[in-house]
């Protein structure tokens, strides 16, 4: 980060009237969404990182994490707050926003200094007498000269011994400039992160295929269950012609019809009876699970596909991978996969029975979503009464269209939403919905997914 690039970029906000939001997306990264005096709307990201900070700009939303640290909680006291002026500390790498919120009762004056530096890296929010509200990085005195802690009074770096005389950039250098710190910044991070995502879904599709392989034959389990039940009839129907029912060696020979059986004896048994109703109980499970396991088969089957549905979808659309992190993080197996967007929770159905599922647990005032006309994926974004921005519901949209089309898919498809109150479950794993809206989506070859207009 460069002091022209700082210069250019605060002499291009000098149109900006209101601070509409200052929102962390990630541990190091801001979005701020400006509007100027014509009220149109312009969305800048922040990275903060030490030794790596920037600002740029993206052609689409970041979705990024949910922050409720208290530290989130301050920043989202500035949402509305009038820019009365921005400016540069001299000849230092740090921006400062001079903002008033008008609150119920009065109005308030707050710096928000966004520094760029390297050792210094940081976001501060302080009163109008500088006193530290709340930061990014707290720095205790025994770190560092300069403390920034609550309550004390946050004190100026020194200016460069050596002025620069960089210009400061123009509008066409600035805008450039921009969207090259969001290839060279994000996309790099983001490239790495998807690698890291990748690399655990693979993992993980890894240990479902060794489960898979690893079940047993469902003839096996029966000649299981019918050899314990075998050994058990043994030892009752022979317990009045032995001299001791106490367990005096690791096997025991009995005579079945004219031949003779040997019977392991399991160890920590206290007598023949208890061996007995060992056995029977084994061959219960045996058979249980014999009857079960086209069940287990088609649960891990089903779990598999849906990891390649997620591999192929994040190997093809780049965007569309940042909320699978979240869901990874969740080490415990669920039957639909959860994914957080925008701070709502949401679940996708992973097949027919997955969506019914969902149908059944979701609120009344939650959200649906599904594709129309095609059997895929459904979408339940657990809300509440609370309305998902229209970023959220296009992500979610199409997160399912790219789980639809996966690999080489292409068209267009219309995702239709409405509340869980609306939609009826019908014959067949069909459902049957009323007042849905509707968001439209064109897929091309390649990695392009088009919003199209309505």
């Amino acid at each position: 980060m460069n002091l022209a690039f700082l210069k250019g970029f605060v002499a291009y906000m000098q149109d900006m009237r209101r601070m509409l939001c200052f929102k962390r997306k990630g541990n190091n990264l801001f979005m701020l969404v400006c509007e100027d005096k014509n009220r149109q709307r312009e969305t800048f990201y922040f990275d903060l990182t030490r030794q790596q900070s920037s600002i740029f700009t993206s052609e689409g939303q970041i979705l990024g994490e949910e922050f409720c640290a208290p530290f989130d909680l301050k920043l989202a006291s500035l949402n509305g707050a009038m820019i009365e002026e921005l400016r540069l500390d001299g000849e230092n790498r740090i921006l400062q926003f001079l903002l008033l919120q008008k609150e119920s009762y009065k109005m308030r004056h707050f710096y928000l200094v966004c520094e760029f530096t390297g050792k210094h890296t940081n976001v501060i929010l302080c009163d109008k007498h500088w006193v530290v509200i709340e930061a990014l990085r707290h720095i205790p005195r025994h770190k560092s000269w300069r403390e920034v802690r609550i309550g004390q009074v946050l004190k100026p770096l020194p200016q460069p011994a050596l002025k620069q005389t960089n210009a400061p950039l123009g509008f066409e250098e600035l805008s450039f400039a921009l969207r090259e710190n969001y290839k060279k910044s994000y996309q790099k991070s983001r490239q790495a992160k998807k690698e890291q995502i990748l690399h655990i879904l693979r993992l993980k599709r890894s240990s479902l295929s060794h489960a898979l392989s690893s079940l047993p034959c469902y003839d096996k389990l029966l000649e299981h269950a019918a050899l314990y039940a075998h050994y058990g009839e043994l030892i009752f129907g022979s317990l009045h012609l032995l001299s001791t029912h106490k367990i005096t060696s690791s096997s025991l020979i009995l005579q079945d019809g004219n031949a003779k059986v040997e019977i392991p004896l399991p160890q920590n048994m206290r007598d023949l009876q208890e061996v007995g109703n060992w056995y029977f109980t084994q061959s219960k499970k045996y058979r249980k699970r014999a009857l079960h396991l086209d069940i287990q088969i088609e649960n891990l089957q089903d779990k598999i596909d849906f990891i390649d549905k997620q591999i192929a979808l994040i190997e093809r659309f780049d965007d569309l991978s940042e909320p699978f992190s979240q869901a990874l993080k969740n080490k415990r197996t669920k039957s639909t996969e959860a994914l957080y967007i925008n701070g709502f929770k949401v679940s996708i159905g992973r097949n027919a029975k997955d969506n019914q599922r969902l149908l059944a647990l979701a609120k009344a005032d939650d959200i649906w979503l599904h594709i129309r006309d095609v059997p895929s994926a459904h979408g339940i974004i657990h809300c509440g009464k609370q309305m998902p921005s229209s970023d959220t519901l296009q992500k979610v949209a199409e997160i399912l269209i790219g789980l639809y089309v996966q690999r080489k898919g292409v068209g267009d498809f219309v995702v239709d939403w409405t509340r869980r109150r609306f939609v009826k479950p019908a014959s067949g794993g069909k459902v049957s919905y009323a007042k849905h809206k509707s968001i439209s989506y064109r897929v091309q070859s390649g990695n392009a997914l088009r919003l199209l207009e309505t």
